[in-house]
């Protein structure tokens, strides 16, 4: 069996990546919630969002665990 590392990348709901969002985050001085509104991201099923809050605190944007929190 093929043993396949795990690689979390991006806000599935609205196929935004966590680079994309945080381009524009950086860009425009966004905060999560104005992230929201202007790309939909944590408004679809709101799984992405603990990840878009430690990409925005930390620039990572690609994720190989779990976040829940």
């Amino acid at each position: 069996m093929h043993d396949q590392q795990l690689s979390i990348d991006r806000c599935v709901c609205h196929d935004v990546t966590f680079e994309r969002a945080l381009e524009v985050a950086k860009g425009r001085a966004l905060s999560l919630e104005q992230l929201a509104d202007e790309l939909g991201c944590t408004t679809g099923c709101g799984s992405c969002e603990p990840y878009l809050r430690r990409c925005l605190a930390s620039g990572q944007v690609v994720f190989r665990e779990i976040i829940e929190d």
